[in-house]
């Protein structure tokens, strides 16, 4: 069955996908929410060329979902963009944001595609478990106003879960306390080179090139 994936460039997608693939899905497109304006991802701020580099070692053709989120018009394009896709179904990496879930479940409903969630309702220990055995990741975004400075630009290991729990934190981050980039798992290796930290709204975030 082919399908695409929500892409995010972090631990959860990651792990989504692997699941997906070992589930027997064939996963051929990897689609990411981009600022039309700052070829940004939204949310993360990672630069489009990053995201792009993890799906081509993938494999995975990589399909941007433009949109601005000033304009709140993601769901029409990421409508447009799922319509044209000669799928079967959608691969999400969310644990438990309902929100989001019923947003793209209700796209897929419309083009008649199924959606699936492998991480739903898992353990957030099991999730990093399971992904600490897979991948490697750096936390590149975090909450500034709940998440500590340090964790910034720093791998994502059992010392900083430790770090998120002692703070009363999601270890999984689905309270939007922090997001990962991954940068080596068993299809691929980056190169990674920070450049700055910058803010957006809530949120300090490391700038990076990849290769």
């Amino acid at each position: 069955m082919k399908a695409f994936i929500l892409w995010s460039g972090g631990k959860d997608s990651y792990l989504a996908y692997k699941k997906a693939i070992q589930r027997g899905f064939d996963v051929v497109y990897g689609l990411y929410y981009v600022e039309e304006r700052s070829k940004r991802l939204i949310g993360c701020y990672v630069r489009q060329e990053c995201i792009e580099a993890q799906l081509r070692l993938l494999k995975v053709e990589p399909v941007p979902v433009y949109g601005s989120k000033r304009k709140g018009n993601f769901k029409d394009k990421l409508f447009e963009t799922v319509r044209s896709l000669p799928v079967e179904a959608g691969i999400l990496g969310d644990i438990e944001r309902t929100e989001h879930r019923n947003l793209v479940e209700s796209v897929c409903s419309k083009v008649g595609i199924r959606t699936i969630l492998p991480l739903w309702g898992m353990s957030p220990e099991v999730i990093l478990e399971q992904f600490f055995r897979m991948g490697e990741a750096i936390v590149i975004c975090r909450k500034v106003k709940i998440t500590p400075t340090s964790m910034l630009g720093r791998k994502l290991d059992k010392k900083t879960v430790e770090t998120l729990r002692k703070k009363g934190l999601s270890i999984t981050g689905e309270d939007g306390s922090y997001q990962t980039f991954v940068y080596h798992c068993e299809e691929f290796s980056l190169r990674i080179k920070t450049l700055k930290t910058f803010r957006r709204s809530y949120y300090q975030c490391v700038d990076f090139f990849c290769g």
